[in-house]
C-alpha cells in the first residue's frame, strides 16, 4: 500500500512533466532509497528524524522541483556534480528520475560519502555515479575536476556567495550551477550574491516560488550562469 507521501510524490512526478512510463519504477526506487536511509540513518548521521511522509515531500519532492524552475537544464546527458551531496539529495533522487545524468557526487564528510556509495550500488546506479569525498573548494583547483561540469547542484550547503566562490571553478564554459533556498534566503542572500557574480563576469537569475505538495513549504532556486 502506497503512503499519502508517496501518492502525492506520484503526482508531482507527474507535475514535473517526467515520464508517466517510468513512474512506478521511480517510486520502487524511491521507497527502497527511504529504507537505505531508515537502516543507516543513525550510524552514517545522514540526517535527522524524519517520518515517511515528510521524507517523500519535503526531501524527494523537493529534489525534483528544480525540474519545474529549468527543464532545460535537464535535457539529454548532463554531467551533474551534486556539491555537499549530504545524503544523495538531491543527485541521487535526480539520476532515479533521470537515467541520462551522470552524477559525481562531492562529500567530504566519510561516512554520508560511503552511504552514496552503497546507496548508487543497491539503486543500480553504481555505472553512473562517482562518489568524491573530497570538498568542493579543493577539486576547483584539481585539473581534473576544474570545467569539468555542465551542471552543478547544491542544497542546504552554504550561502550563495560563498557556492560562488568554491564552485564556480568547476563548471565548463556555459554552465550553470543551482542553488536550493528558501524564497527568504533569496532575499536574503542575493545583495552579497551579485556582487561576488558580477566579480567573475557571471551571471544570477532567480527562479518562481515552487510550492511543495500537502503545504510541505515553498522552494526558490537561484541559478548561476557561466560564460
Amino acid at each position: 500500500m502506497c503512503s499519502q507521501g508517496e501518492t502525492e510524490l506520484a503526482a508531482f512526478w507527474d507535475r514535473c512533466d517526467l515520464p508517466g512510463s517510468s513512474r512506478q519504477a521511480a517510486m520502487r526506487a524511491y521507497r527502497h532509497f527511504w529504507d537505505l536511509i531508515q537502516a543507516r540513518r543513525a550510524e552514517d548521521r545522514l540526517m535527522g528524524r524524519v517520518d515517511e511522509d515528510d521524507f517523500y515531500l519535503k526531501h524527494l519532492a523537493d529534489s525534483l522541483a528544480v525540474l519545474l524552475a529549468w527543464p532545460e537544464l535537464f535535457a539529454g546527458p548532463v554531467k551533474l556534480a551534486d556539491v555537499g551531496a549530504g545524503a544523495g539529495l538531491p543527485g541521487l533522487v535526480l539520476a532515479i528520475a533521470l537515467p541520462e545524468i551522470h552524477l559525481t557526487a562531492i562529500e567530504s564528510n566519510h561516512r554520508k560519502a560511503r552511504f552514496i556509495r552503497l546507496a548508487a550500488r543497491e539503486l543500480a546506479l553504481a555505472d553512473r555515479v562517482e562518489v568524491i569525498d573530497r570538498r568542493s573548494r579543493e577539486l576547483a583547483h584539481d585539473p581534473a575536476h576544474r570545467g569539468r561540469y555542465e551542471l552543478l547542484t547544491a542544497r542546504a550547503v552554504a550561502k550563495t556567495d560563498k557556492l560562488i566562490r568554491d564552485c564556480r571553478r568547476l563548471l565548463a564554459p556555459g554552465g550553470s550551477a543551482v542553488f536550493y533556498k528558501t524564497p527568504a534566503a533569496v532575499v536574503e542572500e542575493m545583495p552579497l550574491a551579485q556582487p561576488e557574480a558580477r566579480r567573475h563576469h557571471l551571471e544570477l537569475m532567480t527562479s518562481a516560488v515552487i510550492e511543495l505538495p500537502c503545504s510541505a513549504g515553498k522552494r526558490q532556486f537561484i541559478r548561476l550562469c557561466a560564460a
